[in-house]
């Protein structure tokens, strides 16, 4: 359709978002998120009238949500701490390989959005930091490819501690607004279901707990699997590996998905590392179970700018 062509007259867009959540109104319309917030809040605005849904079920608030996989593949992608200015070569990789393997569900697992500038620390010298609308937009952007690349996926998005920072920072200094629609940084990306972890096949021997953050240290996920009894899937430290554990109950996994982002030279980390060099790795992981059963956990890894490895290959993305 051509650029400035509405899809449904101002009427019909008021009648599918009194029906609709966001999310259906997007995958009515075909329109990414941005587009569809900006046409509401501009017909709010006009016609004197609130689109937002006021009336909210238990579900949506879920602190963690629980899917069953017999026969599929989850992809999550971690601490991708989005910036404006080019996409990153594992987000870049994230959209291919959930376009190629057309997952059952896709995680983002926490810190998609990095709030340097709502940052509870000070700023260091006269570093410069976007503002939060320009953050907030490319964010929308990126989650939307990843929405359009696999559409009939269920798609999660676990909260992580950056992520936290946007609302945070508004319940610190206007607490008077809770409940404001907009106060939220879910409010702004429909179409992800807002969650604290993602339980896969609960109560079976391939029970997947998807989580920001659990334990620490560089012995982080092998200490997450063996305490938890069940496999446990992190990021927030930006550490990527997969560790297997058995004992009389079968085998389980600690992984950590490390980061989207592309290095810890990025300006996000630049100014507060002293431009150090340290060990965070650049990845993506990937979960297949098939009967029901998790197979082993795989890791898509950056080579450099634009290359990854996945299954024994490496493409350029």
């Amino acid at each position: 359709m051509p650029p400035g062509i509405a899809r449904c007259t101002e009427q019909e867009f008021i009648d599918l978002c009194r029906k609709h959540s966001t999310a259906d109104v997007c995958r009515i319309l075909d329109l990414p998120a941005t587009k569809v917030l900006e046409r509401r809040r501009r017909i709010e605005k006009s016609n004197n009238i609130n689109l937002h849904q006021s009336q909210k079920t238990n579900d949506e608030y879920a602190a963690i949500r629980e899917i069953i996989i017999k026969d599929g593949c989850v992809v999550i992608g971690s601490d991708a701490h989005y910036w404006p200015g080019e996409a990153p070569t594992m987000h870049r990789a994230m959209v291919h390989l959930v376009k190629k393997l057309q997952p059952t569900a896709i995680v983002a697992n926490g810190d998609m959005f990095d709030g340097s500038s709502i940052s509870r620390f000070p700023s260091i010298g006269w570093e410069r930091s976007p503002e939060v609308k320009a953050e907030l937009e490319v964010v929308q952007d990126r989650m939307d490819e990843l929405l359009k690349a696999g559409k009939n996926a269920k798609r999660y998005w676990t909260a992580g501690n950056h992520d936290l920072r946007f609302e945070s920072r508004l319940a610190a200094v206007a607490p008077e607004y809770r409940g404001v629609q907009g106060i939220h940084l879910k409010d702004h990306i429909p179409g992800w279901q807002p969650c604290w972890a993602v339980d896969i096949n609960k109560g079976t021997p391939a029970w997947t707990e998807v989580r920001h953050r659990e334990k620490g240290g560089i012995h982080a996920s092998y200490r997450n699997t063996v305490e938890s009894g069940v496999t446990i899937v992190t990021g927030h430290d930006h550490r990527a590996d997969v560790v297997p554990y058995n004992d009389r109950r079968g085998r389980r996994y600690g992984v950590r998905t490390g980061m989207m982002a592309e290095s810890s030279l990025d300006p996000q980390f630049r100014d507060y590392l002293e431009a150090k060099r340290t060990n965070w790795q650049s990845a993506i992981g990937v979960l297949t179970y098939c009967g029901g059963d998790l197979l082993q956990p795989e890791l898509c890894m950056r080579v450099s700018d634009g290359v990854v490895e996945f299954r024994g290959e490496r493409f350029k993305v």
